[in-house]
């Protein structure tokens, strides 16, 4: 028979509890007897069956979290350490469970931010909490904590140069770990509402895995405390493992929604777009959902037992619904340090009055905490219409709906109700309506730009009878669902899994089938070819990409919620750190803008620190080395012109394929035939068709090339018309007279052309069409100068094993356009791992080793097409001899 758990449970949290109460023998005589009665308790048969059930599955879950790449590298580091102390610290004393918890929190931070950076890290967070228990008057202390604060925000700034010494890297955690919790603290600290000391103090502000996430659930101090091992250690356990595994399936979720379903404001022309815009933007926020769930699921793990986060916050029936279900650690902090407060002072004028007060001064907390929390991230305090709308808007409507519950009140009966039809298609309206305005309300916080918002709604008003039924059924499909479930409870601790076997089981059996489904489908996506090639892709996709989609490549802004979680766009130390992109990698250097279809090209004879490398351009202006102006007959030269890839983006100046081919032929053929060959590179980033061509036709051809390269990779057709307004501003048509029959075709006005990411999606069905005219004309123009033209299609690692339709359609092209295509599709067939070949975990360009495949490819290629010499040069005197 099974000891009882609640005799063992309330015994445990009694000396928790009464850590710092009692004489220390019998505290320690306590301690002794309560971990004698937890180890009898925990070694049963059948307690240890459930403990190693409960590895079991969490060894899964990190096992599909880490081959579904959802998180930076820092943050697996972290769960890893978490992961490996969780038996040690579940088989430890109780009373030495919350500093084995609070000892492995600050390791964490060396682990990631190094010993440095660490110790600056652990010094600013050390002083913090002493501040909170300097033994002066509580008025005193709270004075010197903001004076403190102050000289860190100074610090943030970097105002004077003694703060440059601190590592700009810790900012964004020190902000997360304490610009809200250092509130509750003191809160509850004044009104001695839990127990306290050094270790509980350590544990709650440096909790794991605050060190690697700028945006952290507020954890409530006193329920931080007094849900410590709340209930059975092995409910607790079960819950944390589930809830992760929910975090990694909204994680999933999101990835699915970033790279499929968001689009570009001004690609919106129609209804079905804008729903598809509208709906996206909000569903971003199941990496904020995915990622608390993680957290507060980990957490379980050490015992904490905290509520959920959020709680079906799609199906909220009110707008007070959905500001009690989304991010409800959130809720409950505006409620305790800012609503009750100014409640209860203001109660006196009314209760009416005082609901109203206090409901708008909670939002208008809200929105000032929301700029403090970005200015502790970002460094900047925003001011921010769209922030504005948002949190006042919500306030508004949040406000109406109390005003209106406290008029109405609730029917309070002995029975449940009778669920009727009528219920629940009330219940089903009021879902579909909520969710409908919330959408409504988060486009214009995420998308500030008031012509972006223009677009969308002259979207709406060119809706079809197709689009009408997109936009009103989708908020009806939420709320039909939100109907089904509404008697879904919040989950409390343990209260998703029961005490018997059977239930533990059940739920034992559904965490593990779910993880090894996702490790078997994330390990071999081609198993969903029978059934869907595009799913099948899309998971390949979801596990192996890491890159931005293609709204945020044209335009590297998001939602508030997106800026502030991906640490790469505003700590460039802190995103290396974290294995994501620094904000300054793609570091551009001196540039000069030209007034013709070029656009822009390097500076001649400059050296550059970007992405991670030196780039030196030479006194052409080449990403090269430097070669003759003119060159005589013994030289075979090639001309090059590409984008980022083609011009080494990444790697050394001497490691770009372009230079080992060069040095390839030198070696391998220039012995035989007597020739040098030089190949210069013309590429520069970002460069599209037009600007290939006319770097071909005014930059290139004077250098008398023999053999011109045009490198296309999946990307030509996407920024055919990517310099479209320009050439049109600058007048500039004329040379590309398919540009400008494109434009005709579409029905513009080239005088009034609409924003760039517009423009290129309605001339998006014509690309195909102009790629072709432009290509030809490439022909044309170096056939004209002597020269053999040549299109060349790149392989990116990006790409996948899988080959992209793209490419066919570039070879159909390239053929019909009379040119010989060199295709460099399978230079990568032999790597299993194609992000072994991305210059950085953060950036899917070709590194040294990327290059080197592609080098040996374009080799064979120049040689098979015979575009370069391969024989010896012919005795001329031998030949008039033997005649």
């Amino acid at each position: 028979m099974e000891a009882p758990v609640t005799s063992v449970r309330s015994a445990q949290s009694r000396d928790a509890d009464n850590v710092l109460v009692g004489s220390p023998p019998s505290r320690e005589a306590s301690a002794v007897k309560a971990y004698w009665e937890q180890v009898r308790h925990d070694l049963t048969f059948r307690r240890l069956l459930r403990l190693g059930t409960i590895v079991v599955e969490l060894a899964l879950v990190a096992v599909a979290v880490r081959l579904l790449n959802i998180e930076s590298p820092a943050f697996e580091s972290v769960l890893t350490l978490a992961l490996g102390g969780f038996l040690i610290h579940h088989f430890l004393p109780l009373l030495w469970r919350i500093p084995f918890f609070a000892a492995l929190s600050l390791a964490t931070v060396p682990l990631v931010f190094g010993w440095q950076a660490g110790m600056w890290l652990l010094a600013f967070g050390g002083l913090l909490i002493a501040l909170c228990h300097v033994p002066v008057a509580f008025r005193v202390r709270v004075a010197l904590i903001v004076a403190l604060a102050l000289a860190l925000a100074l610090a943030r700034k970097q105002v004077l140069p003694v703060f440059t010494a601190i590592p700009p890297t810790i900012w964004p955690i020190l902000g997360s770990m304490f610009m809200f919790r250092l509130i509750v603290y003191l809160y509850d600290l004044k009104h001695e509402a839990a127990p306290f000391s050094a270790s509980r103090a350590v544990a709650y502000f440096f909790m794991l895995p605050s060190v690697c996430m700028p945006l952290f659930p507020v954890v409530d101090y006193k329920t931080f405390q007094r849900s410590f091992y709340n209930v059975d250690p092995l409910r607790l356990y079960q819950t944390g493992v589930k809830w992760i595994l929910r975090g990694l399936i909204h994680l999933t979720l999101y990835k699915a929604v970033y790279f499929l379903a968001v689009v570009e404001p001004g690609s919106v022309v129609n209804g079905t777009d804008a729903a598809r815009y509208m709906v996206s933007t909000f569903l971003l926020y199941l990496k904020i959902s995915g990622l608390f769930h993680i957290i507060v699921g980990l957490l379980h793990l050490y015992g904490f037992g905290l509520a959920e986060t959020h709680h079906f916050y799609l199906f909220s029936a009110s707008f007070t619904d959905f500001w009690r279900r989304i991010n409800i650690y959130w809720k409950d902090f505006i409620q305790k340090i800012v609503f009750n407060p100014a409640y209860f002072r203001l109660r006196k004028r009314g209760e009416t009055f005082a609901v109203a007060a206090a409901t708008l001064i909670a939002f208008a907390a809200t929105w000032l905490l929301h700029s403090y929390q970005w200015f502790w991230i970002r460094g900047d305090f925003p001011i921010v219409w769209a922030d504005i709308v948002f949190w006042f808007g919500l306030g508004l409507v949040v406000l109406v709906n109390v005003l209106l519950e406290s008029r109405k009140g609730r029917l309070r009966t002995l029975t449940k109700p009778a669920r009727t039809f009528r219920d629940d298609a009330v219940l089903a309206a009021k879902t579909a309506g909520t969710f409908a305005a919330i959408c409504v309300l988060w486009t214009i916080w995420s998308t500030p730009d008031v012509a972006e918002l223009t677009v969308l709604w002259q979207g709406i008003l060119n809706s079809g009878p197709a689009d009408v039924l997109i936009l009103l059924g989708i908020p009806v499909a939420v709320g039909v669902l939100g109907a089904i479930f509404r008697n879904r409870k919040r989950e409390t601790p343990g209260t998703d899994t029961g005490g018997d076997d059977r239930s533990f089981m059940i739920q034992a059996g559904a965490v593990t089938l779910t993880a090894g489904l996702l490790i078997v489908v994330a390990l071999h996506p081609s198993l969903l070819q029978p059934v869907s090639p595009a799913l099948a892709s899309l998971i390949t996709d979801l596990r192996d990409r890491n890159q931005l989609n293609a709204a945020d490549e044209m335009k590297m802004v998001r939602g508030y919620y997106e800026d502030l979680g991906d640490a790469g766009r505003f700590n460039n130390e802190l995103g290396m750190l974290f294995g994501v992109a620094p904000a300054d990698w793609k570091g551009l250097g001196p540039e000069l803008e030209t007034n013709d279809a070029i656009e822009r090209q390097f500076v001649p004879s400059t050296a550059t620190v970007a992405a991670g490398t030196i780039r030196t351009v030479n006194s052409f202006g080449l990403r090269d080395r430097e070669y003759p102006r003119d060159h005589d007959s013994g030289t075979f030269r090639i001309g090059l012109v590409g984008a980022s890839h083609d011009m080494g983006w990444g790697v050394k100046d001497d490691e770009t394929y372009e230079n080992l081919v060069e040095d390839r032929l030198n070696r391998e053929l220039g012995p035989i035939t007597g020739k040098k060959f030089e190949i210069m590179n013309f590429s520069f980033r970002g460069y599209g068709p037009t600007q290939k061509l006319a770097v071909i036709e005014h930059r290139m051809f004077p250098y008398r090339p023999d053999v011109v390269l045009y490198v296309a990779n999946t990307a030509e057709f996407l920024w055919m018309f990517k310099s479209a307004s320009k050439l049109a501003r600058n007048a500039l048509l004329d040379q590309f007279p398919y540009v400008g029959d494109a434009i005709e075709r579409a029905g513009l006005n080239p005088a009034m052309l609409p924003k760039d990411d517009i423009l290129t999606h309605k001339l998006a069905p014509f690309a195909e069409d102009a790629l072709t005219a432009l290509l030809r004309s490439f022909r044309k123009a170096t056939l004209a100068r002597g020269a053999r033209p040549a299109l060349v299609l790149l392989e990116i690692p990006k790409d996948g094993r899988t080959r992209k339709p793209e490419f066919d359609r570039l070879v159909s092209i390239g053929r019909a356009a009379g040119l010989p295509v060199l295709d460099l599709q399978g230079s990568f067939a032999k790597v299993r791992d194609r992000k072994s070949l991305w210059v950085a975990s953060w950036d899917n360009h070709s590194n040294a080793e990327g290059h080197r495949l592609l080098a040996d490819r374009l080799y064979t290629l120049l040689v098979l097409q015979e575009l370069v010499p391969t024989k010896p040069p012919v005795d001329r005197s031998s030949v008039q001899d033997a005649r």
